[in-house]
């Protein structure tokens, strides 16, 4: 009876690691998709109020924009993510993306230009300030046998949403002939 219990127990706990594991993967694939529509987004936008004219400029400041927070903050990031509990800075940098992105839907509707980047800035900072806790909550979540592995799940599931989040954003654009706000609803 003893034997059949630990069995039970061992093959629940293995469940519920796969089902943590996978959770955890499709979060880090949705922000990362969203990060890349949301900067195509602004990106699009911006060249449609600034002129074609300003596409270099638009596209150099809106990707080092979205790039240096995670220069800046990833190392205090992780700092961060050992001190405080895993979970709870996924859940705040979560709850951080959809604040940044309810502004976006403001910044846009009244074609803020200066919003426009401060938030792909600040979507960049979340992202920074949600990795290190992504990767650190892995090993609580998988075996020490399954680490290597779902790192490799985690890091092609990232590279394929910023595929596919750079193709929707373009489409998206296309589709609603330029409702950015809509984009940004969406978003």
């Amino acid at each position: 009876m003893k034997k059949q219990f630990l069995l039970k127990t061992k093959q629940y706990k293995a469940a519920l690691e796969k089902r943590s594991f996978h959770l955890l993967n499709a979060t880090q694939f949705l922000g990362a998709f969203n990060d890349n529509v949301f900067k195509s987004l602004i990106i699009y936008f911006l060249i449609s109020i600034k002129g074609v004219e300003h596409t270099n400029t638009i596209l150099s400041l809106a990707g080092s924009l979205f790039v240096i927070p995670f220069l800046l903050f990833s190392s205090a990031a992780g700092v961060m993510a050992d001190k405080l509990s895993k979970k709870t800075v996924i859940a705040a940098t979560k709850l951080a993306e959809i604040v940044v992105m309810a502004l976006s839907i403001a910044a846009i509707h009244f074609s803020s230009e200066f919003a426009c980047f401060f938030l792909l800035f600040a979507m960049g900072a979340q992202s920074a300030a949600f990795g290190p806790a992504k990767y650190g909550i892995i090993s609580e979540l998988v075996s020490p046998k399954k680490v290597s592995e779902a790192n490799g799940s985690i890091t092609a599931a990232t590279y394929l949403a910023i595929i596919l989040g750079t193709v929707t954003g373009s489409l998206l654009t296309q589709a609603t002939n330029g409702s950015f706000v809509l984009i940004a609803i969406f978003c």
